[in-house]
């Protein structure tokens, strides 16, 4: 039920489960026509032109010149930022495709990046690979849900092993992808964490001891928490991460070891595809035995009169009073918690006004895990 208290225990601990570590590639800080290849290959991903080794792909940033999409005079709105992978030119032709390959090495288990700009009577099929095997495949057609002019539209995939996706860009006056993610088995010292989630059988019993619900772990990620949380990229003014698909009517709560500390994110509803609703949320979020305290890392959305927020760096005590369109989410993260200390979260008036309620359009509560199924409170 939402108006319960969940109680969140962070320990450290071993295991010999392998939680999975995100990593972003976005594109950024190159020049524009840089071909792509082996960029990235310290994170474990190379690109390619699929069947011809002569060529590469190429950097399109946003604006002109135009690169990747010619029909619009410039190249579109970048899914993150500016830069975006599109195939090269072929004499000097924008309407003739070639597709993109790109190779994991070790494998993934996990994969996601958004094409910009699926219209007219456009096709992108992306497959994926497990070695030779081809093991999945996703076709995106121009008037789906998510697409159009200007739309950054996602491809998600997840398999115990990807090691080649193989994105075919049809002849088309538009094309790039941008914003890919992916999932690898995590072997560093921080895969060990674990979370106990516990919640009180009543409102204000305070027996969490006695109603323990199961463990959860952290998503390692090499990056910041913003980076994490992916706050307006693409999505405008809401959660992008790569760790969760959000749920509609639902708020979720996922944890996330990043470049700030251990993290919370709190992310009510979802925008992908839009919610029919919107809603409201009053949160209530506090850290116990936290000499130092925490910081907000994260405020979705942070300039609209219709949310406020309190707790400055350091404190122990964070609120949040926020209400939502149909169009996007809401939510929060609040980073370097310190381990083997308590959370305590609640739903309940925290704007002073007994005429907002603390919940509204949302009807589930889950606590998301980076090795097992989530928990539903």
């Amino acid at each position: 039920m939402l108006n319960r208290v969940i109680s969140l225990v962070v320990a450290f601990a071993l295991t010999p489960l392998a939680p999975a570590q995100i990593f972003v590639v976005d594109f950024e800080g190159f020049a524009e026509q840089t071909e792509i290849s082996d960029q990235y290959a310290d994170l474990g991903v190379t690109f390619s032109i699929d069947g011809d080794p002569t060529r590469l792909p190429v950097i399109a940033n946003e604006g002109s010149p135009t690169i990747g999409f010619n029909g619009s005079g410039a190249d579109r709105p970048m899914p993150s930022q500016l830069g975006g992978l599109t195939d090269p030119l072929v004499d000097g032709s924008f309407t003739v495709g070639l597709d993109i390959a790109m190779e994991f090495d070790p494998p993934v288990t996990g994969a996601r990046f958004f094409v910009a700009d699926i219209d007219g009577s456009e096709t992108i099929v992306a497959r994926v690979y497990d070695g030779a095997k081809q093991i999945d495949e996703l076709s995106v057609s121009a008037g789906d849900p998510g697409t159009g002019n200007g739309t950054s539209t996602p491809f998600p995939f997840a398999a115990p092993s990807i090691t080649r996706i193989v994105v075919d860009v049809p002849d088309n006056t538009g094309f790039a992808i941008d914003f890919l993610t992916f999932t690898r088995p995590c072997a560093g010292p921080g895969c060990g964490v674990r979370i106990q989630v516990a919640q009180e059988s009543a409102p204000g019993r305070g027996d969490f001891d006695e109603n323990v619900l199961g463990f959860v772990r952290p998503f390692p990620f090499a990056g910041s928490a913003a980076e994490f949380y992916a706050y307006n990229v693409p999505q405008g003014d809401s959660w992008n991460g790569p760790a969760l698909t959000p749920e509609p009517d639902r708020s979720h709560v996922v944890f996330a070891g990043t470049s700030d500390g251990l993290t919370i994110c709190l992310v009510h509803d979802r925008a992908f595809p839009d919610d029919p609703d919107g809603g409201r949320a009053e949160t209530w979020l506090e850290i116990t035995d936290d000499p130092d305290g925490a910081i907000r890392t994260v405020a979705d959305d942070p300039d609209t009169a219709s949310d406020s927020f309190t707790g400055e760096p350091g404190d122990s005590l964070f609120t949040s009073a926020q209400e939502w369109s149909p169009c996007c989410t809401d939510g929060m993260a609040i980073s370097g918690i310190d381990c083997r200390t308590t959370s305590l979260l609640q739903f309940t008036n925290t704007d002073g006004s007994i005429g907002s309620p603390a919940i509204r359009g949302m009807v589930e509560w889950f606590v998301y895990s980076a090795t097992d199924e989530p928990i539903e409170l």
